[in-house]
Order: C-alpha cells, then structure tokens, then sequence
C-alpha cells in the first residue's frame, strides 16, 4: 500500500513552509503533552515541517514518523527520521504520545484509524490532533486534496470518544482565520490554490492578531480544531 499512495496536497506540503510562525504554533501545542523521554509518533509526517520543530525541543526517546507517500518518506529520511509507511508496524502500548496536523480528515473511517492509535498508546498516553474546523469553510481546496470532512468540536470529540480516549480538551484555534477563509470561499481561486506571497502575509500580519482573538474565541469557532485526548 505505501508503494502504491501517492498523497495529493504535496503543493500544500511544500506551501506550508511560508508559514513559519503557524508551524511554530501547532508544534508549540504538540509539545504541550510531551515530557523528556518519551517515545513520540508523528502520525501522517508529510515532509516533516512540524516534527523538526517538536524534534528541536522535545528531548524525546523515540521519534516516529508515520508517513504513506513515498517521496514524503524520502523527504522524512533525509531528515534522519525513523519513517514508518503503516502504523501498524508500530507495537502495540509503545507510544507515549501521538500528534497530528491536518491528517485525520483525509480518512474516511476516522474512527478506525483512532481506535488503532489508541492501541498503540502506552496507558494513559496522550493524543494531540489538529485539523480543518467547519464544514461551512468547505471550498475547492478541501476537494483537490481529498478531504472526507472539516470537523467541529461535537463531531471531534464523538470521534475520539468512539475510538475509545477520552477527551481532555477540546478548542478552536485561528480565529480570524476562519473568516479569511470563508471569504476565500466566496471570492478566492476557482481551484482553491492560495499563491505564497497570500501565505507569507497571512502568516507575518493575520495569524498573530488571530492568536490573540484566541483567547476570546477559541470556545466558540476558528478555522481549526485541536482535541488532546488519553489513553485512561
């Protein structure tokens, strides 16, 4: 099976990098769940952006990287990462946390996948996830890279409860992301490309002021969903 995927938002992948402090920002809140020491496993690494920024200051054990894409595998070992192209290749209870941006909507049985990971948790290990918030937000983007679905809380939360975790906390994240991005829907690109100097001012002059939105709204709605859930 990894032989044979080929992940389509590649351009996403390569784009993400004019974001540097929304990377910085979803490490920062990975790295929240994660004490020195620990066995770690980036589940759907792409090409690595975010776990070279955990990899920097987690003071981890054991880094994993779960990754189906072949030339993402060969981006991650040129890395020096250990790369897995099945998580069920991983040992069962061997995983102290597990973390996740934007992967979990590109699987149609999300549940399954979570009920998989939760095996491969150590008890009381703890799951960090980030993902697309709304399905109002839905635009051509979502479409070409082969999204089953953009989450709220309630159907974040049912998810991980049905996978068996149990959910500690549940919030939105991008506040004004959220309306940059419903405004996109409406007026943007017909193919949902967003050009790279569009990125490089999202992330330089809107993400911080979305930050600090934040932490007023961060209960109520933003472009992303961050769940942490355990293993009890």
């Amino acid at each position: 099976m990894g032989e044979e995927f080929s992940y389509t938002g590649r351009e996403e992948l390569e784009q993400q990098l004019c974001l540097p402090r929304y990377n910085r920002h979803i490490a920062s809140l990975f790295l929240k769940a994660i004490k020195p020491g620990q066995t770690l496993l980036d589940f759907g690494a792409g090409i690595g952006t975010i776990s070279a920024l955990v990899r920097e200051k987690a003071r981890a054990q054991n880094m994993i990287c779960v990754e189906l894409d072949r030339d993402n595998i060969a981006a991650l070992k040129e890395k020096k990462f250990e790369v897995l192209s099945d998580v069920s290749a991983c040992a069962d209870g061997s995983v102290d946390v597990i973390y996740s941006s934007n992967v979990l909507e590109h699987i149609e049985d999300d549940i399954a996948i979570l009920k998989l990971l939760h095996v491969k948790l150590k008890p009381g290990g703890r799951a960090v996830f980030w993902v697309p918030a709304f399905p109002c937000l839905w635009t051509k983007m979502d479409e070409r890279v082969k999204h089953y679905r953009r989450y709220t809380r309630e159907t974040m939360i049912h998810a991980f409860t049905a996978g068996g975790f149990t959910v500690d906390k549940c919030f939105y994240q991008d506040s004004l992301g959220f309306f940059v991005t419903l405004l996109f829907k409406l007026i943007g690109s017909r193919d949902g490309r967003v050009s790279p100097a569009s990125l490089k001012i999202y992330d330089r002059v809107i993400f911080p002021l979305s930050r600090l939105c934040d932490c007023v709204f961060s209960k109520f709605f933003g472009k992303n969903v961050v769940i942490y859930a355990r293993k009890s």
